[in-house]
């Protein structure tokens, strides 16, 4: 094995540091993150575009649905960047977590309101599995806003991830939290007061109803998986040996876990994919390891030209941008392709198109929030000359994107 993971590719780059210390990128990391981008644009793909025919009953569609639970493994992957990055911070983690939260909200806007309000060329078909039909009510339409997805889930989260870091960031004491995460989701889970607001907050933390997808309780116990790992990584010098060694050693126990746990009461424990209970949860975190240990493994078989380096990269540093966009572009083509209207072989010729799509768009939005950045500072600096200090004082320019640090979240 260590003789196999000595011939990792040269460009994954880590260089030998400290706990304190800033890494530099993680092929494999990069690799589970960069693939999981596509996947999750194949898998939307199907469940807005499918039939129902084809999302049940052929083996496209069942291949879709387990493509679809990883997102096990890109939470784990973005425990593990928020692990080892150098700002450490905890005002940052929780400014990170309202940026990621008013993107989550910005693109429910965009996925739903937009087209109802805007173009209106939402199918009758998608409101209509909601029960509705237009003009949707007020109620109606915040319900589709207010719509938790994984966005929500890391914004609620990353406050948290920084106070369990900075409290108690040894990895026996990481791995602790998450099992504490699980259990404290099997005593909460599905509790709300009675009150509209104050349900929806409840909902979002530790829901079981399909107005959130991803609840933080149990879901951030798959981010602190990824940050377990990270500190074994930091732990040993950056060393990716001991950085798989730790993933199948890990993923193994938690997978046997959560199988013998689920075996009680599986339709409790696996209710369904985005409502686990505590075994179900196990379970997943266990499998995304051991599939991520695998693809490791054959990682080793063969040198990545730099082209493919580069393009594994710029997936993982753009996967927030690029989730965003890919939902907006696949709820917009609703318009015209319509809901849940596509046999299997016109998903399978539309998935290609979707993401050659979305990182075209995603790429040319960049570039021209960056050609306005720089139009502004040229503004600034003409019609203030007077000011001192930096040019781009003051001027708003494009933010960060999360995954393009080892800090960022990565969300499905």
């Amino acid at each position: 094995m260590n003789d196999m993971v000595s011939t990792l590719p040269a460009a994954s780059g880590t260089a030998p540091i400290g706990p304190g210390a800033a890494s530099q990128r993680v092929f494999v990391i990069d690799l589970a993150r960069g693939l999981a981008v596509l996947m999750m644009i194949g898998v939307h793909v199907m469940w807005m575009f499918g039939s129902s025919t084809m999302q049940t009953g052929t083996s496209l569609g069942h291949w879709l649905h387990l493509m679809g639970q990883g997102a096990s493994a890109f939470l784990i992957t973005m425990g593990f960047s928020f692990m080892v990055t150098p700002d450490r911070r905890l005002r940052r983690a929780l400014e990170r977590g309202v940026e990621i939260l008013l993107v989550a909200y910005l693109l429910n806007a965009l996925k739903f309101l937009v087209p109802i309000y805007a173009f209106g060329t939402m199918p009758a078909a998608f409101l209509a599995a909601y029960g509705w039909h237009e003009p949707l009510r007020l109620g109606q339409a915040a319900y589709l806003l207010g719509t938790g997805d994984i966005l929500h889930m890391a914004g609620l989260a990353l406050p948290l991830m920084g106070l369990i870091r900075r409290h108690g960031s040894s990895w026996p004491a990481l791995l602790a939290w998450m099992l504490g995460v699980i259990a404290l989701s099997w005593v909460v889970r599905g509790t709300r007061l009675g009150h509209p607001a104050v349900d929806y907050l409840l909902d979002l933390l530790w829901g079981v109803h399909w107005n959130v997808y991803f609840p933080v309780f149990p879901w951030m116990a798959h981010i602190l998986a990824g940050m377990v790992l990270g500190r074994i990584y930091l732990d040993h010098g950056a060393s990716e040996r001991k950085l798989l060694s730790a993933i199948w050693k890990l993923g193994v126990a938690l997978l046997g876990a959560g199988w013998l746990l689920a075996r009680t009461d599986w339709a409790y424990h696996f209710h369904d994919f985005f409502h686990t209970g505590p075994g179900g949860t196990l379970y997943l975190i266990g499998r995304a390891l051991c599939v991520f240990w695998v693809v490791a493994r054959m990682l080793a078989w063969r040198s990545w030209p730099a082209g493919f380096m580069r393009a594994v990269r710029y997936l993982s540093v753009h996967v927030t941008s690029l989730y965003v966009v890919q939902w907006t572009l696949i709820c917009w083509a609703m318009g015209i392709v319509g809901y849940h209207t596509l046999g299997p072989w016109q998903v399978a010729a539309m998935i290609p198109v979707m993401i050659a799509a979305t990182l075209l768009a995603e790429w040319g939005w960049r570039h021209l929030r960056a050609r306005l950045g720089r139009m502004m500072r040229r503004m600034a600096r003409i019609r203030v000359p007077h000011v001192t200090g930096s040019a781009g004082d003051g001027i708003v320019t494009q933010t960060q994107d999360p995954a393009a640090e080892p800090s960022g979240p990565a969300v499905t």
